[in-house]
């Protein structure tokens, strides 16, 4: 299937908010939510505690709290916390370990990887444009 924004080259992923297909990130970034109406409607917002800003906005963007409804992704990014805080899932004791095996297990997930999960890497892209 054809990017519905750029109409060149074949769309891998589809928006969390209006499901339009798309091929990059950068038509992603450039592309009008076709169906707003998700958007318009009132959410109470998340405030962090210590003041970040960008993580705020992060947790208050439309396309990340959609996504966060999957189940799919639930699951991944739990596996990712749990690898991080607890030393029985991994028996792995030391901060530096688990955060090795964490960003193993998130490359896994990315494209190319042996567990290749588009959401995931539709919400790390979505999450990096947010964030930096």
């Amino acid at each position: 299937m054809i990017c519905k924004v750029c109409g060149e080259h074949e769309s891998k992923y589809k928006c969390p908010v209006c499901m339009v297909k798309y091929c990059s990130l950068a038509c992603y970034r450039n592309h009008q939510h076709e169906n707003t109406e998700r958007l318009e409607t009132k959410k109470d917002e998340w405030v962090p505690a210590g003041g970040d800003d960008k993580f705020a906005l992060v947790l208050n963007d439309p396309a990340i709290q959609s996504m966060l409804k999957y189940k799919s992704l639930q699951v991944h990014l739990l596996s990712i916390i749990k690898i991080l805080k607890s030393d029985d899932f991994t028996n792995e004791t030391t901060t530096e370990g688990k955060r090795e095996i964490a960003n193993l297990k998130l490359c896994n997930l990315r494209i190319g990887g042996s567990e290749e999960n588009e959401l995931v890497e539709d919400f790390i892209n979505v999450f990096l444009d947010l964030y930096s």
